[in-house]
């Protein structure tokens, strides 16, 4: 390392010194130092890093202490080059107030690209997720204490864009650390890190943007919001993580972006699992950004009309058909681990007709037999395992010993009109119970609506309109 460059991370120090986080100094002079900052390392100085490590005031200079962080990061080449750098970024984690210094997200995300590196080149992404959450954990702790502790959200009330305050320093911002940490969480793959990531960033309630810059700040909401949907999916919370991609088209924009691309066809997918159904665009959004978004992803629309449309068998060769498409966009896993969830909606369809039906009429109705879970040696015995694990009291399946699986019978009852699961012994009690509720009800609905048709008829019998009709009509008569 020459002498000019090493004055330069002296200097840097130095001015670091002079200028402690919170300051006017530290707005006026460190932080545009660093906003257009280029290494002036060549390769990975351990003894740069060292120096820091050992002789650098954490708290004082800790802006620098992180910029020197990323750069190591960035030159690191071998593995104990990663492991010293490591050991930099869990004293970031622990000894520096990181609320401080997210007035300059420049910083930040240097350190955030750096982490994502050496993710991406060691497929570390658990040890990088692991380090990353423990920053974000420790950030969203010490901007809490702005306005008090974490508040966990709750239900469509999360994160809205809407209540999110820009350039403020009170509360959780988003800062580039967040989204990096939900994304190297979803590239781990691990179900301990889900539940930890969810509970440390995802259900925290954002504030304010802080200091990302206008063009930024768009995007990495976007970002946070469709990674937030991957961790939920990973959670099986299908619904939380339609309401988080929901809110990647929360923002007001120009043009439709590739992030909200990815995030509608990822939300079409696990609406028609969750819901069966095709998922629909906030109202709100601009239909030109909508008709921009539809043309970029046929074959998922074409999916959706499959599903409402037509049978399962239709649509598990629709599903087929773009396992290319579906693989190129990073989705086909995302269908596979929602794939069991489809039968469960064409089998209900079927109560909205039918009472009473048996399993081989109900194979035929639904087209099971196409679904990767209809055993070829015992399709109908497949059908009604299936419908029992569904555990809804709304359809039941009812097989008497020596009957054969595509025989027995499967009832539909009023989702509204089901109850507990019964007792040992009280089936059939139950069954009876639920039956009068529906038709008790069915009866007083029948009732209402005479009711209703009748003052409607005495309304219209004393309009004169109706009445100048009525003769008009019969003279023609």
């Amino acid at each position: 390392m020459s002498t000019e460059r090493a004055l330069t991370y002296e200097n840097l120090v130095s001015t670091a010194q002079a200028a402690p986080a919170g300051t006017q100094a530290f707005q006026s002079t460190l932080v545009p130092l660093l906003k257009n900052w280029r290494t002036p390392l060549g390769a990975f100085h351990a003894q740069v890093l060292g120096n820091a490590l050992d002789a650098v005031d954490l708290q004082t200079a800790a802006l620098v202490f992180m910029q020197i962080t990323a750069d190591a990061l960035n030159l690191a080449t071998t593995a104990e080059h990663v492991d010293m750098a490591f050991i930099a970024v869990t004293r970031i984690s622990r000894e520096v107030d990181l609320a401080q210094l997210a007035g300059c997200p420049e910083v930040m995300l240097r350190l955030a690209q750096a982490l994502e590196r050496v993710g991406r080149e060691t497929q570390g992404h658990v040890r990088v997720c692991e380090a990353l959450v423990e920053m974000v954990g420790r950030i969203n702790t010490q901007m809490a204490a702005t306005r008090g502790q974490p508040t966990k959200a709750k239900g469509k009330s999360a994160s809205r864009a809407e209540s999110l305050a820009a350039n403020s320093n009170q509360g959780v911002r988003l800062t580039p650390l967040h989204t990096e940490c939900l994304k190297q969480c979803v590239l781990a793959r691990r179900r301990e890190l889900h539940q930890r990531v969810m509970r440390d960033v995802v259900q925290v309630r954002l504030d304010a943007f802080g200091d990302l810059t206008a063009q930024s700040r768009a995007r990495a909401f976007m970002e946070y919001h469709l990674y937030a949907g991957m961790v939920c999916v990973g959670l099986d919370d299908l619904e939380l993580a339609q309401q988080m991609w929901h809110l990647v088209f929360a923002l007001p924009a120009r043009h439709a972006s590739m992030i909200q691309v990815i995030a509608y066809k990822r939300l079409l997918i696990v609406g028609l699992a969750a819901n069966g159904q095709k998922a629909r665009l906030p109202s709100f959004f601009a239909g030109s950004h909508a008709r921009v978004l539809d043309s970029n992803m046929m074959g998922y629309i074409a999916l959706a009309d499959t599903f409402a449309n037509k049978s399962m068998a239709a649509a598990v060769a629709k599903i087929q058909d773009l396992q290319a498409v579906l693989e190129k966009d990073e989705n086909w896993g995302l269908v596979g681990r929602t794939m069991h969830l489809l039968p469960r909606h064409f089998i209900r369809r079927v109560g909205s007709t039918y009472s009473s039906v048996r399993i081989a009429q109900l194979m035929a109705i639904t087209g099971f037999s196409a679904h990767p879970l209809a055993r070829r040696d015992d399709p109908y015995g497949a059908l009604v395992q299936y419908i029992q694990d569904m555990r809804d009291p709304s359809v039941t399946v009812e097989q008497e010993a020596g009957v054969a699986a595509k025989d027995a019978v499967v009832r539909f009852l009023d989702a509204q009109a089901t109850m507990a699961a019964p007792a040992e012994g009280a089936a059939q009690i139950q069954n009876e119970q639920q039956w009068a509720a529906l038709l008790e009800r069915k009866v007083k609905q029948v009732d209402e609506l005479h009711e209703h048709l009748s003052k409607l008829d005495r309304h219209l019998a004393l309009t004169k309109e109706y009445v100048s009709n009525s003769r008009d009509q019969t003279e023609a008569a």
